[in-house]
């Protein structure tokens, strides 16, 4: 009697054993199975995030381009809309580049603000061509590249981190908008962007708007 327990406890434990091996084997494979979900999801993430960011902060430039250029012209004192000095349009557009002025003050050193947007390739190629928004303010009104580089009455910043972010194109045009005494204009701006370290996540938009003050 004591002879057969003894054998069927043997029988027990190998049995045990060998379950205890095939259980951690498929507990293995399944953590691992886990584990490989896990870094590809946060891969995922971590892509999506950047994408988001690319869109958001090229969306973000161009709302503000598209709120402040109804400013453009704007006067108040004059009969007549403001234009950037040797400018033909209120709007001014040219290659990777676009300018505008509108009155702040009545009168001071700092009564016209100047801004202009422009899109600068980069001399170091760990870095990301930029946007950049130059702003002036003065009495008088300034010529395109006067408002377009920093010095007295204001400067230049790079809306976008350049280690991240690339602009690879910012583009216009424009339609004139006839009147029986006057004239505007219809804008359209679009940007290409794309990210440094992936030039594969890309993103472009594109705005229209109309000049509001006529000239």
């Amino acid at each position: 009697m004591n002879s057969q327990a003894v054998k069927l406890l043997k029988r027990q434990k190998g049995a045990s054993l060998v379950e205890l091996l095939v259980a951690s084997m498929l507990g293995l494979a399944a953590i691992g199975t886990v584990g490989s979900v896990f870094v590809t999801g946060q891969k995922l993430v971590a892509e999506n995030a950047k994408s988001l960011m690319l869109v958001q902060n090229l969306s973000s430039a161009m709302q503000q381009i598209k709120e402040d250029v109804q400013r453009a012209g704007f006067d108040g004192i004059g009969s007549s809309s403001l234009m950037l000095s040797g400018a033909a349009n209120i709007v001014h557009t040219e290659s990777d580049l676009i300018g505008y002025v509108y009155r702040v003050a009545s009168s001071g050193t700092s009564a016209i603000r100047h801004v202009v947007y422009k899109r600068e390739s980069s001399a170091v190629s760990t870095l990301g061509d930029s946007l950049k928004i130059c702003e002036k303010h003065s009495s008088a009104l300034l010529t395109v590249s006067a408002a377009a580089t920093s010095g007295p009455g204001g400067n230049c910043f790079t809306l976008f981190d350049t280690k991240q972010i690339s602009v690879t194109a910012f583009d216009f045009s424009t339609s004139q908008v006839e009147g029986s005494t006057s004239k505007s204009q219809w804008v359209t701006v679009s940007v290409d962007g794309h990210l440094v370290d992936d030039p594969t996540v890309s993103y472009q938009t594109s705005i229209q708007m109309m000049q509001r003050n006529w000239q």
